[in-house]
């Protein structure tokens, strides 16, 4: 990759990762400042979605269900085994990579609707038992989640928004090196079409397999970061909703795009609140908003804004073919 290349594609990374160490000093209140951690949280979320369904094709809709049990065995623990925050942690995502390797290796044999309605079962299981495991679970009351320290003393909100921002970081940098990756290219093979890609050589089952996982795993981190902000959870967090969050995400932003699912997730967490002073009106207009995009901007605010810059490229040598040939003429 030619070296101005390399930079037009690290400049937007750092510019991103700039302004969301920046926001702190640019917001006002608290309220606003937990607005800016749902969106990392969503963004988190959704990188996941977008490596699995954006990248590799692979229609899951029970991610919800992972992004559950991420904050669920956070909170579990540290409440039953009295886990340091960091140990959760890594046990969450591993609770959730094994679940997904679990889930993942039976379920694969699927394809577009029929995979799609076997994890939809899966997640709505996965909620079933959050709601009705009163013992373990809280039931419907959900469970507290022991606050962040440092020192001995709670972290404050500036504190945990850099905590939840370092972890976005992380999984954004990992998902924009598999995106730009020969593993992102093997990726979008396998959505074209799983049998031109394993006659090329690709090995279908093995990357379907452990993208699944990956995205499991990158689940149950948004669902650790969204315990560490809320400091609770409850079976909410693996119903419908949150897979419709995504699936709006993925349609504002962009399926399949390095920054898809950081502006799709800033617009879908921001645009409600924006919407609030409409009262009644709101869902409709919302509505509205999602239907206009599908029509006018199917690829999304990411994919448009790479396209244009595609076409940009694409015509520079004709422009340049053009004048040389009108210079020649004179």
């Amino acid at each position: 990759m030619p070296l101005a290349t390399k930079r037009a594609s690290v400049w937007p990374v750092v510019a991103v990762l700039a302004l969301g160490v920046a926001l702190p000093f640019l917001l006002s209140g608290g309220f606003q400042l937990r607005i800016a951690m749902l969106i990392w949280i969503f963004a988190i979320l959704s990188m996941g979605f977008n490596l699995l369904y954006g990248y590799t094709g692979q229609i899951s809709m029970g991610q919800q269900g992972f992004y559950a049990v991420g904050a669920y065995a956070f909170a579990l623990l540290q409440i039953k085994l009295g886990l340091s925050p960091v140990l959760a942690f890594a046990g969450a995502v591993a609770i959730c990579a094994v679940l997904g390797l679990i889930v993942a290796y039976p379920l694969l044999r699927l394809r577009t609707h029929y995979l799609a309605m076997a994890t939809l079962g899966f997640g709505l299981i996965l909620n079933g038992v959050a709601n009705r495991w009163i013992d373990f679970t809280g039931g419907t009351a959900g469970l507290t989640v022991p606050p962040l320290t440092w020192g001995g003393e709670a972290l404050g909100r500036t504190g945990i928004y850099y905590v939840v921002l370092a972890i976005a970081g992380v999984v954004f940098l990992l998902h924009d090196f598999i995106a730009r990756s020969h593993v992102g290219r093997a990726l979008q093979a396998i959505r074209d079409d799983e049998t031109a890609a394993a006659a090329l050589g690709v090995p279908v089952r093995r990357y379907k397999l452990r993208i699944f996982v990956l995205a499991a795993a990158i689940a149950a981190v948004a669902g650790c970061c969204f315990s560490v902000v809320s400091l609770r959870v409850d079976p909410s967090l693996g119903e419908f909703h949150i897979l419709v969050s995504m699936l709006t995400i993925a349609v504002v932003g962009g399926l399949g795009t390095r920054f898809g699912p950081l502006i799709g997730a800033a617009i879908v967490t921001i645009l409600p609140q924006l919407l609030l002073q409409f009262g009644a009106a709101e869902t409709l207009i919302y509505g509205a908003f999602i239907v206009l995009f599908l029509l006018f901007i199917p690829h999304g605010l990411a994919g448009l804004v790479e396209n244009v810059r595609w076409t940009r490229k694409s015509a520079a040598p004709a422009r340049t073919a053009a004048t040389n040939v009108l210079e020649v003429k004179g």
